[in-house]
């Protein structure tokens, strides 16, 4: 009897994980702090890595997932594809649906880095081809075990089968015409759908490639059945988007030269600390055009750009003189941590200085950051102007009559401004 309870209380665990797997959103996530650096790569010249990467379904098969083990110990890693819906919740579907070739894919032959302070193995493998356009998640797990999930990846496929015609212009009220900018939407669909509402229908709007859905109320559109056009009416003000400011520079690709906004280089036996000048707090100053990557980052190396293995690993010093936030935290993000608020980039107050300080383990390239609180409504770190250049990704989601799955349909890339 005690055999046969403990099978059965083994099996109701089991189902019970198995049901809260499928329910539970993946987002981007590393769960061991030796692995740093995961990025997706479409293998061009000069790269700029952006976080949740969305590719047309015509495009595949130059994608690779790289990211480095500074444990250096032999782990065999393995590839698995998970296929999403629209909310980031694993898919009913079988693999066999979604998938051209096998999952749960062996990543052989890492290469080490050559002459760095600090050693890594350099991990790379092909995303396999998917037959159907959705969200998906690249998971790497450890010696055959699933339940080791080293790290988890989101990446989209689309395939425009609907015209997206997206618009960002300046906020037209005088409350939001200095921060905001507005986002109009109407979709144009072929003749073979039947769409005749929004219902199984879902829109996102994101800026810079982060993972947060600015729009998440969006007001049911005016349907025009001759002209196969839906037209979204925003009456509230649902539309308005916060401008933000354009993003922060460092330069950490040499440790031997200060590049832009490095203050200060140390080199010590171990690793190399590279400090950036101390900045200020820009929620007071106006607008200032500068150029940025909108949130992306370069891996590169100043003294050996031909080889990235000889990019080493540097202690970056984050400065930023402010008054102390009181109840609130403050953190640096960028493509480079997925956008995640977290104690490996949670800055410190030093009352004496008068700063919050903050040290943060990069591979030398040139990244993109901002200065955030964990008070979303706090615009004094970086200001917040309509004249900000962003770029805006809209995403058409629909659940096809008779289909178990979000076919992502519809994609549309805007720079704001032109």
């Amino acid at each position: 009897m005690k055999i046969k309870s403990l099978i059965f209380s083994w099996q109701i665990l089991l189902v019970l994980t198995l049901i809260n797997s499928v329910h539970a959103q993946i987002s981007n996530k590393v769960n061991k702090e030796q692995i740093k650096t995961v990025y997706l790569s479409q293998n061009t010249a000069n790269e700029l890595i952006v976080d949740n990467l969305c590719l047309d379904i015509e495009r595949q098969g130059n994608i690779n997932l790289f990211f480095d083990d500074l444990n250096l110990a032999n782990t065999n890693y393995f590839l698995r594809i998970i296929h999403c819906q629209s909310d980031w919740k694993p898919s009913v579907l079988n693999e066999i649906e979604y998938l051209v070739d096998f999952n749960d894919i062996p990543i052989r032959y890492p290469e080490a880095s050559m002459g760095t302070k600090m050693p890594y193995k350099q991990y790379k493998i092909s995303l396999p081809k998917v037959k159907i356009s959705g969200n998906y998640i690249a998971m790497i797990y450890a010696n055959r075990n699933k339940r080791d999930t080293i790290l988890t990846k989101r990446f989209s496929i689309y395939q425009n089968e609907i015209n997206v015609g997206a618009k960002i212009n300046f906020a037209k009220s005088n409350q939001l015409r200095s921060t905001h900018q507005f986002i109009d939407l109407n979709l144009g669909y072929p003749s073979n759908y039947l769409i005749n509402s929004d219902e199984n229908l879902k829109i996102e709007v994101r800026k810079n490639n982060q993972p947060k859905n600015l729009l998440p109320k969006i007001p049911t559109p005016m349907v025009q059945a001759i002209e196969r056009r839906m037209t979204y009416q925003f009456y509230n003000q649902e539309n308005a988007i916060p401008g933000g400011n354009e993003f922060r520079l460092i330069d950490l690709r040499s440790t031997q030269q200060r590049l832009n906004f490095v203050g200060q280089i140390n080199t010590l036996d171990r690793y190399f600390e590279i400090s950036i000048i101390p900045e200020q707090v820009q929620g007071n100053y106006s607008y200032v055009q500068r150029p940025d990557f909108n949130g992306a980052f370069v891996i590169a190396n100043y003294e050996n750009p031909a080889n990235p293995l000889q990019a080493d690993y540097v202690w970056c010093t984050f400065i930023l003189k402010s008054r102390k936030f009181e109840d609130e935290k403050i953190y640096v993000n960028g493509a480079f941590n997925s956008y995640e608020l977290n104690h490996l980039n949670q800055l410190q107050y030093d009352e004496t200085k008068g700063t919050y300080i903050g040290k943060i383990l990069l591979k030398q390239g040139i990244y993109n950051y901002q200065f955030i609180s964990s008070n979303p409504q706090n615009y004094n770190l970086e200001g917040n102007h309509s004249e900000t250049e962003n770029y805006y990704e809209v995403l058409v989601y629909f659940r096809k009559p008779g289909e178990r799955y979000d076919s992502l349909i519809g994609y549309q890339k805007i720079q704001f401004p032109l």
